[in-house]
């Protein structure tokens, strides 16, 4: 359910439902002037939009749900940005900031964060340091005059803390190939190249766009002023982005007939695959970064034994202009705040104006340093170990694994009782459904271990490159550690940063037929252990709902019940569902939020609209079995928990580029499927709310 980052609290990694605008964004004037242009669809304004719901208008809970339920809320938030998920970011984020400079909290991990949080946030600091933590590292890879010093510096972490090599390598913890189910599959492949965009693009034979050469001039500016900063001229400096872009493009070209292959058929054993390399020492280098009891590894065969040649001592100049060059690339952010600032103009798009989210300069310094400087590195495991320890209530886990497995034992009874399914889809829903691992805040904490990559604090004169540099060698052993592991459904990553525990989220893994539910979510506008039944139906549990029904799309169905890719449901029942799936594409398909937005793309939305009206389903399931349930309290409850106050810009972002539908029609849309809003609020044809039975989209 995440969602593109943009705001502080999304760009945090806390949101899933949350805009792509930011905390105070817009104005009264934009507000006034958006007021003028708003249209209808389906009778309903879009009243996520600012100033869309007006003081001098009345809106029936039969005609517009969302506008109505919210209305007072939405009036005293006036023209400021605002969601109903906003104070539960805030007070993570608080939390979180807490974790990292609260000196009473005791263990390993409390103190390496603290460590590295008073490093990064003390720009002072770093500025009265600027580039000299570099140099030393760029001076070291000055000094390598032969092939043998060469390998011995792609070896060593303590050197190329990095672990910039011609080659990179990435573990299989969460993913796994069919044929090796019981292992963390270790991959080697390209190591980073400068011309890799923040979309994971690689640009080396396609610089003819307009586009593409914006992005190119960028990296190699970025380039030139930081190699200057360590000492170079600017004919130096152009040379050595030139040899470096040399390798690099050699490097692509090579690893190419592997793009043909699957993992699956690059597999061997490890001294095989290491063979493959020749006089290049693959295996010493694995060695060296803790790799050497790996038992298999998949590596492109002709990748490897090209890296002789591409490591030959004619390429030494440019190997190590390609070192010096992505050390600057990559060490700039985590200097002084002049390399920051000129790094990020820079990196500015001339060809495609940035959207202004008017974040304040608090919330872009907690986004760097939250996102950024803590959420890419591996020092979020300290984070998310310090959060749960120390902020989560443990009184609350049993009662959210309760809670979600009365959710899984109505979707015994929904796919039981469903009528398109066959009676062998039946059985292959219920047999994957048994399966479903549950997991709720905690992450595998027993893993961590930080006294690998110690860092030297600001008091003992360290720098927070060196403390980053430290992660990254963390990251690198913890790699190494993983690649020895079995495969484990119940393992959940505490250093991978798309997984953090903090995050504002509930999610489903199809590999490992898992539900997490992060302890970032558990705050109290979303679940409190004080909130009613209802509100908690309404709430968290609609969500949880929703993530098990993606176990059951059009995705899940390509995963087993062991997560294995494995197509099992029958074919006559994934016909029926994509059937069902085009009826709710083609609904969406015809609705206008505001003027000039055009129609919605259906197609896109299919997935998460169909788990929004799951999730409902399931909790609904759940109300019928209490006697005198407040079903007003619950429909209401839901639609505050998608209220959105948002500029129009955030708008058309999320329209044009949101597989969620937008916050008012998961509200709207989603409850008028029902039997029971209908009977809640006497609502009747001729209601704008009203749908006719057999026009009603809901899949189960």
């Amino acid at each position: 359910m995440k969602r593109k980052a943009a705001t502080i609290a999304i760009s945090l990694g806390m949101a899933f439902v949350l805009s792509a605008c930011s905390a105070g964004a817009g104005s009264g004037a934009e507000g006034a002037a958006i007021e003028m242009s708003f249209g209808e669809t389906q009778g309903w304004v879009d009243s996520d939009l600012i100033g869309s719901v007006t003081a001098d208008r009345e809106y029936r809970l039969q005609d517009d749900f969302a506008a109505a339920v919210n209305k007072e809320w939405k009036l005293e938030a006036g023209d400021k940005y605002s969601d109903v998920l906003q104070k539960t970011s805030d007070t993570v984020l608080a939390k979180m900031k807490k974790a990292a400079t609260d000196e009473s909290i005791p263990g390993e991990e409390a103190e390496v964060l603290r460590k590295y949080y008073e490093l990064s946030s003390d720009w002072g600091y770093r500025d009265n340091q600027g580039a000299d933590p570099l140099k030393p590292y760029i001076e070291d890879i000055a000094t390598i005059d032969t092939q043998e010093e060469l390998f011995a510096f792609f070896g060593d972490l303590d050197r190329n803390p990095l672990g910039l090599a011609p080659i990179g390598i990435t573990v299989m913890d969460s993913d796994r190939v069919d044929e090796y189910p019981d292992i963390n599959l270790t991959v080697l492949g390209l190591p980073s190249l400068s011309l890799t965009d923040s979309n994971g693009r690689t640009h080396y034979n396609d610089l003819s766009s307009v586009a593409v050469l914006d992005f190119y001039e960028g990296v190699e500016n970025k380039a030139l002023y930081m190699l200057d900063r360590v000492g170079y001229s600017g004919q130096e400096a152009k040379k050595m982005f030139r040899n470096c872009l040399l390798w690099e493009k050699n490097l692509f070209a090579a690893n190419m007939e592997t793009e043909k292959y699957e993992v699956k058929d690059l597999v061997k054993e490890h001294d095989q695959a290491t063979a493959l390399a020749g006089s290049f020492p693959l295996g010493d280098l694995l060695d060296a970064w803790g790799f050497g009891d790996t038992e298999f590894i998949a590596v492109g065969p002709e990748y490897a034994k090209k890296l002789s040649s591409l490591c030959d001592e004619g390429n030494l100049e440019k190997i190590k202009d390609y070192l010096i060059v992505n050390y600057c690339l990559k060490s700039a952010n985590y200097l002084d705040r002049g390399a920051k600032d000129i790094f990020a103009e820079l990196g500015k798009s001339r060809v495609k104006e940035q959207p202004d989210y008017g974040m304040s300069e608090e919330q872009k310094e907690d986004e760097l340093q939250f996102n950024k400087y803590i959420g890419e590195t591996a020092v979020i495991g300290a984070l998310n170990k310090t959060y749960v320890e120390n902020y989560f209530d443990e009184a609350m886990t049993s009662e959210l694994i309760s809670l979600t497995e009365d959710l899984i034992d109505t979707y015994r009874v929904i796919f039981s009782e469903e009528p398109w399914l066959s009676e062998e889809g039946k059985a292959a829903c219920l047999e994957k459904l048994e399966n479903i691992e549950i997991h709720v805040a905690h992450q595998s904490f027993e893993v961590l271990d930080y006294s690998k990559t110690p860092f030297l604090s600001k008091e003992e004169g360290g720098s927070f490159l060196d403390a980053y540099f430290a992660m990254s060698r963390y990251s690198m052993y913890h790699k190494a550690f993983l690649s020895t592991q079995k495969f484990r459904r119940d393992y959940w990553d505490p250093v991978s940063p798309g997984a953090s525990t903090t995050q504002t989220n509930a999610f489903y893994n199809p590999v490992t037929n898992g539900i997490y539910i992060c302890a970032g979510i558990c705050e109290e506008d979303t679940y409190s252990p004080d909130m009613t039944y209802e509100e908690k139906l309404a709430g968290l549990c609609s969500i949880v709902g929703h993530e098990i029904t993606h176990g059951f799309d059009k995705n899940g169905s390509l995963y087993d019940k062991d997560g294995m890719k494995n197509t099992w449901l029958p074919y006559e029942d994934q016909y029926a569902f994509s059937d069902l799936n085009d009826k709710v594409s083609a609904y969406y398909s015809t609705l206008t939020p505001y003027p000039g937005s055009g129609i919605y793309n259906g197609q896109n939305l299919t997935g998460e609209a169909t788990a929004d009206m799951g999730g409902i389903k399931a909790t609904l399931y759940l109300a019928a079995k209490v006697p005198d349930f407040d079903y007003d309290l619950y429909f209401r409850s839901f639609a505050r928990l998608w209220r959105m106050n948002v500029p129009l810009e955030s708008e058309k972002e999320r329209f044009s580029g949101d597989v969620h539908p937008l916050s008012f029609y998961r509200v709207n849309v989603g409850l008028q499927q029902f039997d029971e809003f209908y009977e809640t609020y006497g609502i009747k044809e001729g209601d704008k709310m009203y749908l006719d039975p057999d026009k009603r989209i809901k899949v189960w």
